[in-house]
This record gives structure tokens, C-alpha cells and sequence, in this order.
């Protein structure tokens, strides 16, 4: 992008400006999303949570945590931060998956529920196998009653850990998982071809200097992904709550698919 950094990266005091810079640039793709936010946030706030409805106590949450990961996403964009913006995207893709698995199959809420005795169970033979003092407070409070109890639980329940790629079968995303998240992936785990865009290569495939600063390149698909994903855990939930979202979904979801036409070269 035409903005070079100082020694201070994206800490540097001139962010603002470049912040606008890129809200000028795709100002209309801005404008959407923060609306797409606002809607869902009404959506949010519109729910009659029923205290002993496991799914509503499950899927309100869920869609909360996906919406906190959307606007993260979004934020990162607007700096022009492109690596971690794709990480927290995976993250939103993964509350999604689950907010429409467990909105859609009640075996779904039950796995989610009995995967935190796994979960719970592991970390705490890692805190017995393990003297780090972070983990002292937690070794304190283990006893053997509490492994038995919880493998008991665990029995009983027939716990088995969640498997993100079932949670996206599940949640009628599986192509989802099959392609986006796994592109994510390779940015969440920095595998060796994230690594490319930070090098400077003359013609010759020489390595001139190292390139650190904003790009322009691949905000436009991000933030179009960003809006579909929260927009499909929108459906979900208005779904779950038996809310009125028809309208709005259709309105945002043709500006998606035009958006998305555009880049193809189709629009």
C-alpha cells in the first residue's frame, strides 16, 4: 500500500491515517459491514433467552463469541493487518460452525457440552505431569476424587472430543471448512508460504530486504467472507429464537454475493 512504515510497525503514530486511508478505499464495503453488525447485534438483544433451554443458553453465547471474533476481524482489516485478521476470521469461522451445529442437532449440544470433561481432564493431567508455576494453583486444587469423578463423568456421557471439521458437517458449512478454513489454517499455524510476503525479491529471485508493512490486497475477500460467515451464524440463531432476520439477510446477503461476483470478474 502506499504507506510506508517507521521503526514503530503498525504502532506507529500515524495508524489513523492510515486506518482512513483504507476506510476510503472500500468505504461502501465498510459502511455494509458495520451495519451487518448493527442487525445482528438487534438480533442479538431481540432473543427471549428461556432459563432452562440448554440450546438458547448455548446458542446466545456462541453467536456473542462469533460476533466479538467478526468485529476483531474487522478492526484488524481496517489497519490493514492481514495476518492475525485471518486468524481471528478461523476463530469466527469455528464459533459458527458450532453456534449452527448445536442450534441444528441436539447430539451436536451434547457433544459440545461433554467435550469440556475431556478438555477439563486433560489440563489437569498436564498440570500433575508438569512443575510449571502457572500451573501450581490448578495442582493445588486436584485431588484424586476429582480424576475419578470426572472420569466417571466421562464414561457415563460417553464424551469424545469435538472434531472442528464435524462441527462444520454438522453446521451445513463442510465446504466451508474444505476450502476458507483451511486456507486460515496456513496463516494460524504460519506455515513456510506465509511467510513469502515479508521478503523483497529483485528479478533475479534475490532477496533484497525484508517487506513489513500494510497490504491492500486481500481485504476486500476477507471482510466478504467476515459478513457471510456472522451472517450465516445469524440465520442460526434467528433461527433457534424464531426471530423475523428474512429480510435483512436477504438485503446484506445480495450485497455479499455481488461483492464476491465482482472479484471474480462476474459483476
Amino acid at each position: 500500500m502506499i504507506f510506508e512504515f517507521d521503526t514503530n510497525g503498525f504502532l506507529t503514530n500515524r495508524r489513523c491515517a492510515l486506518e482512513a486511508g483504507i476506510n476510503k478505499a472500500h468505504a461502501a464495503l465498510f459502511a455494509r459491514t458495520r451495519q451487518i453488525n448493527r442487525d445482528c447485534h438487534e438480533l442479538l438483544y431481540a432473543a427471549d433467552i428461556r432459563n432452562r433451554d440448554v440450546q438458547h443458553l448455548l446458542v446466545a453465547p456462541l453467536f456473542a463469541r462469533a460476533l466479538e471474533h467478526y468485529q476483531a476481524a474487522l478492526i484488524l482489516l481496517g489497519m490493514a493487518l492481514i495476518a492475525p485478521a485471518k486468524v481471528v476470521l478461523r476463530a469466527t469461522l469455528e464459533s459458527v460452525f458450532t453456534t449452527r451445529a448445536v442450534a441444528a442437532d441436539e447430539k451436536a449440544l451434547r457433544a459440545f457440552i461433554n467435550a469440556d470433561l475431556l478438555q477439563r481432564l486433560k489440563m489437569m493431567n498436564k498440570a500433575k505431569q508438569h512443575d510449571y508455576t502457572n500451573l501450581e494453583e490448578l495442582r493445588e486444587a486436584i485431588t484424586p476424587e476429582l480424576i475419578e469423578s470426572l472420569k466417571e463423568q466421562i464414561e457415563t456421557s460417553g464424551a469424545k472430543p469435538l472434531k472442528v471439521e464435524d462441527q462444520s458437517k454438522l453446521a451445513g458449512m463442510h465446504d466451508w471448512y474444505i476450502t476458507t478454513y483451511t486456507l486460515l489454517s496456513n496463516a494460524t499455524h504460519t506455515n513456510v508460504r506465509e511467510l513469502e510476503p515479508y521478503l523483497s525479491l529483485d528479478e533475479a529471485g534475490e532477496v533484497r530486504n525484508l517487506t513489513y508493512a500494510p497490504s491492500n490486497e486481500e481485504i476486500h475477500y476477507l471482510v466478504l467472507t467476515a459478513a457471510h460467515c456472522i451472517l450465516l451464524g445469524a440465520d442460526a440463531f434467528a433461527g433457534t429464537f424464531e426471530l423475523d432476520f428474512e429480510a435483512k439477510w436477504n438485503q446484506h446477503i445480495n450485497f455479499v454475493d455481488a461483492g464476491f461476483r465482482s472479484l471474480n470478474g462476474k459483476g
